[in-house]
């Protein structure tokens, strides 16, 4: 493998990565905001792109031969699976929520 390809294929991979821990926050949060119908239905939405954003990502993995990494991918979800549970205990969650999420994408 070629040095660029195994750049590229790190960048698509960690960005598979990032988009699978985005999902499993994104659900977290959903699940309760179920006294902000507005914020919850953005947040729906933004968790379908970010769906098909890890879709179109694994299908450039595909074309290129290789896939997704599923130690990444894991390590990701775990990451996000805390970040979720912390989430809990605080009073002002979905100000919190909304400050962590802005700051996660714009990585």
């Amino acid at each position: 493998m070629t040095e660029p390809k195994e750049r590229l294929v790190q960048w698509l991979r960690d960005a598979h990565a990032m988009e699978e821990q985005a999902e499993t926050i994104l659900s977290g949060q959903i699940e309760r905001l179920e006294n902000y119908p507005e914020i919850r239905e953005r947040m729906n939405t933004h968790l379908e792109e970010t769906r098909q954003q890890a879709k179109r990502l694994e299908q450039c993995l595909d074309r290129i031969g290789d896939g997704s990494s599923t130690l990444k991918d894991a390590g990701g979800k775990l990451i996000a699976f805390g970040q979720n549970i912390s989430g809990i205990f605080a009073g002002d969650e979905v100000m919190k929520g909304s400050l962590a999420s802005y700051t996660f994408e714009h990585m």
